[in-house]
């Protein structure tokens, strides 16, 4: 759980954002939809939300640290 906490939220959220987009644009252009495209958003959206509660976690240790001192 340290070494999770420790990661820096900004890349899983720029790579969910990416990955959400190439699976949206895709599905966009392509006649035929499939489940890879739909996996590719999901997979997006799935970093981006970890990316924003790692980040919200790291946030929150940071805040009660500076008011233990």
């Amino acid at each position: 759980m340290k070494k999770i906490l420790e990661l820096d939220p900004n890349l899983f959220i720029s790579i969910g954002l990416i990955s959400m987009c190439i699976g949206g644009i895709w599905m966009s252009y392509a006649e035929e939809k499939n489940l890879i495209q739909l996996g590719l958003i999901v997979l997006g959206g799935l970093l981006s939300i970890s990316g924003g509660i790692i980040g919200f976690i790291q946030n929150r240790k940071i805040i009660k640290e500076s008011k233990d001192q």
